[in-house]
């Protein structure tokens, strides 16, 4: 973790970047090059490692989660590769954490929820539904109760910007409705919805929501 180093770790490493040993190789990575200098920048070759598309997470979830001998259905599968949000170590430890404790039955995208402490997409689409049409009430009770069962109010606001930024992407192409990533009942209620908003309140809800969600992250309850 290259950025880690202090100003004059830096300085001490610059004389043996410019004349590396044969015999050794520096391999520096970091998710926070602005921190690294530019004297040592200019002295490496960079690689930048970029997120890995979920179709691709799912086959290698799948291909270890074989291996173990897990049986999990591919709607559970692909929920782990979602949360994983590109990373193959992130995900890999989601899978982990759900193996353990698996207990050798067939795990479902609820289980997996259940286990990982995800908010459940269906109650995901109720709360962007009753929040749309005006239905205050019914909106904080889901809340309420998601918070009671142990969800974290910061992870129900980014489940709603995830769902209406794909709500939007859906808008504009209609064709990622029939990407199969997404469960079929997903697929179904997204179509669904997407015809009753328009793209104008789309974009509001989006820059509500991201609002919103800042002010969560600073307040003290």
């Amino acid at each position: 973790e290259v950025h880690m180093l202090s100003r004059n770790a830096f300085n001490a490493l610059l004389k043996t970047l410019e004349e590396p040993p044969e015999h050794v190789k520096f391999i520096f990575a970091t998710t926070e090059i602005r921190k690294v200098p530019v004297t040592v920048l200019s002295r490496c070759q960079r690689f930048d490692l970029r997120r890995v598309n979920v179709e691709t997470l799912a086959e290698h979830f799948k291909m270890i989660a074989d291996k173990e001998g897990a049986k999990l259905t591919n709607e559970a599968i692909n929920l782990i590769a979602r949360a994983a949000d590109g990373s193959v170590r992130d995900g890999q430890s989601l899978l982990d954490q759900t193996i353990a404790t698996s207990a050798g039955f067939e795990l479902t995208d609820t289980n997996v929820r259940t286990i990982l402490g995800l908010a459940d997409r269906e109650r995901t689409f109720d709360l962007l539904e009753l929040s749309m049409k005006g239905d205050i009430t019914g909106a904080l009770n889901i809340v309420g109760e998601d918070y009671a069962n142990g969800a974290d109010p910061i992870i129900l606001l980014r489940d709603l910007l995830d769902l209406v930024h794909w709500l939007t992407r859906l808008k504009v192409t209609p064709a990622i409705g029939e990407d199969l990533v997404n469960p079929e009942s997903e697929r179904v209620r997204g179509l669904n919805l997407v015809g009753q908003f328009s793209m104008a309140s789309l974009s509001r809800t989006w820059q509500m929501l991201l609002k919103g969600l800042q002010e969560a992250q600073t307040v003290p309850s």
